[in-house]
């Protein structure tokens, strides 16, 4: 960049005039810097009056506005226009307690532009100090290739610190976002980082489109005692948030998530930390409130719409990745309904057509799963859950260190892993989880698992794992040991095509159980020791099964018991290693259909020939 003055003279400059307003530029032909030592007590038209040029004299541009490092008050809004650098390094800005606007945004005050139009905009540095407005302290709208760096934005009330809507390529990076109240619980959540909508509900100052947020960065950046860090409450109906990196943020003292996405497509979570959050991570696709149609935002605003609002089946891989993230939860959530819990992937089934709100639009039944979700690799210390799956479609779960620091007695039972709802999920692999309140891991409500395996369970109150009216086709190489309850437990019809080689010790009660009309096809290969109870305990099946090739040692009572609820189920035990001290060696059968090879057995008196 050209500039008609060197910076040694530009300093010099600056002490001859002694306190006055300064101003550089460089030749028309390059880029024009222009400085600016606001000298009045509203800083405001000085700056402005510099920001305008970009509006009034772009064929100058680009511009790059230097505001000299001091503390300065505002009491109108900054406007920024494309092709614009504003420099606020070593500067602090404060809004004027009577006014009542935004410190930073985008275009003018009433704005009815349309599309990405504002483009190629930079904030770097500054310490923007909002005084308390409810307010959003930076708003940004129908932008392209805009960016933030190493500012701080702080001390706002009832309101947002940031609020973004309708931008392609933002970049928010080394950015502080601190101190935010919340003081009316009338009030929705306010987000510090909002990704938004434009509807005049959200957006109000703005012309109202359906213009979709994407290629997003927020990196680096420091969210400290806010309600909510980045989040999105809002969405179009069939349309997504696109291209979305969150990643090696730093979250503190929060009253509800750390992360919220919603109808978010190509989106990686990575590398974050987040400390004291009653909620860690949470995806949502579909909601109960904030989903509207394009044609709403489309009749506010007269720009036209492509976007369908019919029922349209979510993608079947939203590429979603939430790794490499370290959460602590702590702390209740500000609406008491909400659970505590690490991360929480959620969609949304509706039965019958939602019925327009004042938070939402009317919108079609369907089911609005979330799908193509890959959580890894985070490390998560829990006060309530640690990861929740509900109506989850095509996801894995691997390599995650989950554990339970909370209140174990009374209250909400929480789960290492939780799969509801009628959720697909691919794989739960090599997870380490210890100390949960109730069960490791608990598959539920018709949800379907391929492969339980390698999983490493610790110390639950109740089952290492468990499956309740729900399948599994593999439950493989799992180590529980300590189970307040069953180490594995299949019951209220859940179905399990295999479970094998799995290392279970000490129990409470049975290493395996399988009752309440389970339907379990081959219990093979696992070690189970020092259980309290039973090896394995099978009752009121509904399903043959067959017991083959296990070791099962030191058992509280029998090796295996066949319980009379059986009822006329077969049972095939073969091939099983059973040691201990006397009935500990045995296989008790109490009823059913049942066929022992190699194993010593105890018939129930009543039963014998």
């Amino acid at each position: 960049m050209r500039r008609l003055f060197h910076l040694a003279a530009a300093v010099l400059v600056a002490v001859v005039c002694a306190g006055l307003q300064c101003l550089w530029t460089s030749p028309a032909f390059a880029d024009t810097t222009i400085g600016v030592a606001p000298i009045r007590p509203d800083a405001y038209t000085e700056i402005q009056k510099q920001l305008n040029l970009a509006k009034t004299q772009p064929e100058n541009g680009p511009y790059t506005i230097v505001v000299a490092p001091g503390s300065y008050k505002i009491n109108h809004s900054l406007k920024l226009y494309s092709n614009t650098t504003l420099k606020l390094e070593g500067v602090s800005l404060w809004l004027d307690p009577t006014a009542r606007c935004n410190m930073i945004r985008l275009g003018d005050g009433t704005d009815t532009q349309q599309g990405y139009y504002y483009r190629n905009i930079t904030v770097i540095g500054g310490d923007l100090d909002h005084t308390g407005h409810s307010n959003t302290t930076v708003k940004l709208a129908h932008g392209k290739n805009i960016a933030l760096k190493n500012v701080t934005m702080r001390n706002t009330r009832d309101g947002h610190l940031m609020e973004v809507a309708g931008v392609k390529g933002l970049t928010i990076t080394g950015c502080t976002f601190r101190d935010q109240a919340q003081v009316s619980r009338a009030t929705a959540i306010p987000e510090a980082l909002q990704i938004d909508i434009l509807n005049q509900k959200h957006m109000p100052g703005y012309r109202s489109e359906d213009l979709p947020m994407k290629d997003i960065v927020i990196q680096n950046c420091t969210f400290e005692n806010v309600p909510r860090g980045i989040g999105a409450h809002t969405a179009v109906l069939n349309r997504y948030v696109k291209n979305v990196v969150i990643k090696n943020n730093r979250f503190r003292n929060l009253r509800s998530e750390a992360v919220r996405i919603m109808n978010f497509y190509n989106c990686r979570i990575e590398g974050n930390k987040i400390e004291n959050a009653p909620r860690g991570i949470v995806a949502y696709m579909g909601h109960l409130k904030g989903m509207y149609r394009a044609t709403s935002l489309a009749r506010e605003g007269g720009v036209p719409t492509t976007t369908k609002v019919t029922y349209k089946a979510p993608p079947k891989n939203q590429k979603i990745v939430i790794r490499k993230n370290t959460i602590t939860v702590g702390g209740s959530h500000i609406y008491s309904g909400s659970e505590v819990e690490g991360i929480f992937v959620c969609g949304y089934n509706f039965s019958r057509n939602l019925k327009k709100g004042t938070e939402n639009d009317a919108i079609p039944k369907g089911n609005y799963y979330i799908s193509g979700v890959a959580v890894s690799d985070n490390s998560i210390k829990t006060t309530g859950h640690g990861i929740r799956l509900d109506n989850v479609r095509n996801t894995s779960v691997k390599r995650n260190k989950i554990s339970f620091k909370g209140n174990a007695s009374g209250g909400i039972p929480y789960f290492g892993i939780y799969v509801l709802s009628d959720s697909r999920i691919d794989s739960i692999k090599s997870n380490k989880i210890s100390s949960m309140k109730n069960h490791g891991i608990l598959v539920t409500s018709r949800s379907k698992v391929n492969s339980v395996s390698s999983n490493t369970i610790k110390s639950p109150r109740k089952c290492g794992i468990s499956v309740q009216d729900a399948t599994v086709t593999a439950m493989a190489k799992n180590s529980i040991g300590k189970s307040g309850s069953a180490g594995v437990s299949v019951l209220l019809g859940g179905r399990v095509d295999s479970i094998s080689k799995n290392k279970i010790s000490s129990p409470k009660g049975a290493g395996i159980t399988l009752e309440s009309g389970a339907k379990v096809k081959k219990i093979t290969g696992n070690n189970v020791k020092s259980a309290r109870k039973y090896g394995i305990a099978v009752a009121d099946i509904k399903k043959p099964v067959s017991i083959t090739k296990n070791k099962v040692s030191k058992s509280g009572k029998y090796a295996i018991l066949v319980n009379k609820k059986v009822g006329k189920q077969r049972v095939s035990i073969k091939g099983n290693k059973l040691t201990g001290k006397r009935s500990a060696a045995l296989v008790r059968i109490e009823g059913g259909k049942v066929s022992v090879s190699g194993s010593r057995t105890s018939v129930k008196p009543s039963e014998k020939a």
